[in-house]
């Protein structure tokens, strides 16, 4: 751990080149080198991720698609027929893949990330996997567009595809421990500060009244994943907590924890 934040609540994590920008436009074009993108023999639900070592895909589709959860299709009360969704630095796509094929969502969905290389690759396996369907599942499948987009710098309301009120589902499975790490600052409330202080409040209006974020981290326990979401500049008042994903619960040294936190929220209705 680090500095202080400036409102002296949170400890900072050390900064590394996870938070860099260039270290991710690397990564993607070695993949883009490697022709992961035109493998057409790869199943796009089933890609690469360290997040997929510890099982945080699984277990947060299983969150999302439970009988319990407002948004998911298998909940008889379902709130919204067809939910949109966005996720936050979808990296390879895998996180909207997962939730459209084998969750079965079918609302319009929207990847973006800052790396270009990135969305190149994201792109490529969807496409590839659409031209190996049908028409008629191609249309069922629905879409999912992939855009360009600095979370911490673009305004989302100047974005031609942007929804007026927001997005009923939007996804974080680690761009918030990514920009953690980062040692850029902003100006936020007349100081200058680490781009994480800023990140809560940035993405608390992308969800639409009523709406959820689900925030995963292997960088910070679920406590803390709570009060960054709900106690920094932009976030009080806006968002609550809705409920957590269940992990295996691992014991040493006499303390008891878990190796990942995924946390959801409900952005509160006005």
């Amino acid at each position: 751990m680090g500095d202080l934040s400036s409102n002296g609540r949170f400890k900072h994590l050390r900064p590394s080149e996870l938070g860099d920008k260039d270290y991710w436009d690397t990564t993607y074009q070695n993949e883009l080198d490697n022709g992961i993108g035109q493998d057409g023999d790869r199943d796009i639900t089933a890609l690469d991720s360290w997040f997929a070592e510890i099982d945080a895909p699984i277990k947060v589709l299983e969150f999302l698609t439970s009988e319990d959860f407002p948004l998911s299709p298998n909940n008889t009360e379902r709130i919204i027929e067809s939910p949109t969704v966005l996720d936050l630095g979808t990296g390879n796509g895998s996180s909207l893949f997962e939730l459209k094929l084998e969750g079965e969502y079918d609302g319009a969905m929207f990847g973006v990330d800052y790396s270009g290389q990135s969305l190149d690759l994201a792109k490529q396996l969807w496409n590839k996997h659409l031209h190996q369907q049908e028409e008629a599942e191609k249309q069922q499948q629905g879409t999912i567009s992939f855009e360009q987009m600095d979370i911490l710098k673009d305004v989302p309301e100047d974005k031609p595809w942007w929804p007026k009120a927001g997005f009923d589902l939007v996804l974080d499975k680690g761009t918030f421990d990514a920009i953690s790490l980062s040692a850029e600052t902003v100006e936020l409330e007349g100081a200058m500060v680490r781009v994480v202080e800023a990140y809560p409040g940035k993405v608390a209006p992308m969800v639409k009244p009523g709406g959820f974020l689900i925030i995963t981290s292997v960088n910070w326990t679920e406590n803390e994943v709570v009060r960054w979401f709900t106690e920094s500049v932009g976030t009080q008042g806006v968002l609550e907590e809705f409920g957590r994903v269940k992990y295996p619960v691992y014991e040493f040294g006499g303390r008891k924890g878990q190796g990942v936190a995924s946390v959801c929220f409900r952005r509160i209705a006005s």
